[in-house]
């Protein structure tokens, strides 16, 4: 039986569009990220974590309330956890947290969007700044080929962005000898756009290598090689645009490179978190749990961005560090949907509502980790076209509302090259392999996406903005 009573605090640390490109998951060679590192040797590393969806908010809502999509039709970004769970109830796992009488404190990116996204019953206190607005710094965002929020390159090393006083006014909140406090923070970066002082860029070995599933190739959005074993559908969902631009531009490195910068941008405001705990004492009675919503491509199947089910969009860094935790790495595939249960077990509060996840402090045998995701016909974000993408310790399998669909053995193909299945052939469980044939069994049954005719009628604006024809969106981070 685990002894929770050591846990006098709770540090729930999200680092938004981090991709497994950190030092702890192998990822890019290139990768600057010393306090990931640094946090994943004091606690468990879970190497094998995978988002329940690749889009922001749908995954949030499914971390943070511990339903997934299937269940609650919050599938897209056009969608609000308001649809599903009545504003002022405190279901989230903050609000739970607030009704067993913790303390709740957060900053920065948590919930999905910006200060439109928050119910503030669940908070004692919260701090969020506006989005931030840069003047173009890529040759594509210059010639107008990118929207600004698109746009990376880096700015001078006194611009002071949000993430770094929405870190501050979180350690201002973490006080010597505080007890029962729940702390959120989340941190922008990497999202887009990729943009960050100049000295997170110095940190960046030149020349930037390709991402490592390619291998020796570079990278060509003219090369439909990966493509080759995919059925029509999933064809689609690999959209080139972003690709061709860079391509134009001559900026593919120099986009990686943002990233990465950005990603040792965000690794910083963790350590000055690690540092905090560790100058007031507080590492010793607080648990430290960090997530990210989703992953990020960068021309794997000449797909970019998220919004799609191989490894790379869903496959997510997971870390638990606090009092009493061994030191450690798993292997085993969890799901963010675990974030819940984990948390609600330490906190010591029956759930509000039916979990689809399992507390990580249970020893209990796991099914795969789910994710799904809705297009419309053309292969984009949105719609009703659902697709199911399943991971286990071999393989992953994938889906689509076409009847076809991908297998990928990843014990010797991590990088999801080869489709072990018929690109224009409909699924038969006669062809799958025995591990693989399991997956078929935890296929959840899907409700339909919510919509806007799906929000109480006295809801106020601001949880309205997540739908497309939604007001007030403000002060959005989208």
């Amino acid at each position: 039986m685990q002894d929770f009573s050591r846990f006098k605090n709770i540090l729930l640390f999200s680092i938004e569009d981090l991709n497994d490109w950190i030092e702890p998951l192998g990822g890019h060679p290139q990768a600057v990220t010393p306090n990931l590192s640094r946090l994943a040797k004091r606690g468990i590393n879970y190497t094998q974590a995978f988002t329940t969806s690749p889009a922001c908010a749908p995954a949030r809502t499914a971390a943070l309330f511990g339903q997934g999509p299937w269940r609650t039709g919050v599938y897209g970004n056009d969608q609000s956890w308001a649809m599903q769970y009545p504003p002022g109830a405190r279901r989230s796992i903050v609000g739970q947290a607030r009704a067993a009488g913790w303390t709740t404190v957060g900053a920065g990116k948590v919930f999905h969007l910006g200060r439109s996204g928050l119910d503030m019953e669940d908070w004692d206190a919260f701090h969020h700044l506006p989005g931030e607005r840069f003047t173009p710094r890529s040759t594509a965002a210059k010639r107008g080929h990118l929207k600004g929020n698109a746009d990376f390159g880096p700015v001078p090393d006194d611009v002071v962005l949000h993430d770094e006083l929405h870190a501050s006014w979180m350690m201002d909140n973490m006080e010597a000898g505080a007890e029962q406090q729940f702390w959120a923070l989340g941190t922008f970066r990497p999202h887009l756009p990729f943009i960050v002082p100049q000295r997170y860029f110095d940190m960046i070995k030149t020349p930037v290598s390709q991402p490592p599933s390619f291998g020796n190739r570079a990278y060509d959005p003219e090369d439909h090689t990966d493509l080759q074993g995919l059925s029509p559908f999933a064809r689609k969902i690999s959209r080139r645009w972003t690709g061709r631009v860079l391509q134009k531009t001559g900026e593919y490195e120099a986009y990686l490179h943002a990233y990465l910068a950005s990603v040792a941008f965000a690794d910083h405001q963790l350590g000055r978190l690690l540092d905090h705990l560790e100058a007031t004492g507080l590492s010793d009675t607080t648990l430290i749990l960090l997530w990210s919503d989703h992953g990020w491509q960068f021309g794997e199947k000449l797909a970019f961005r998220k919004f799609t089910p191989w490894e790379r969009s869903l496959r997510v860094p997971f870390m638990m560090a606090g009092p009493g935790i061994a030191p450690g790495q798993s292997n085993t595939p969890i799901s963010l949907l675990d974030l819940y249960p984990t948390l609600l077990d330490l906190i010591g509060r029956p759930p509000p509502h039916v979990l689809d996840g399992q507390s990580l402090w249970t020893t209990a045998s796991r099914g795969p980790a789910i994710s799904v995701h809705c297009t419309d016909s053309s292969g984009a974000p949105g719609g009703d076209l659902m697709s199911v993408s399943l991971r286990n310790k071999t393989h992953r399998l994938i889906l689509y509302h076409t009847g076809l669909g991908e297998l990928y053995d990843h014990r010797t193909d991590p990088f999801e090259h080869r489709n072990l299945l018929r690109p224009r052939q409909l699924i038969s469980a006669q062809e799958l392999p025995p591990d693989a044939l399991e997956l078929i069994d935890h296929v959840p049954d899907m409700v339909p996406p919510k919509t806007l005719e799906d929000l109480p009628d006295d809801l106020p604006t601001r949880f309205r903005a997540w739908s497309k024809d939604g007001k007030g969106r403000g002060d959005v981070l989208a």
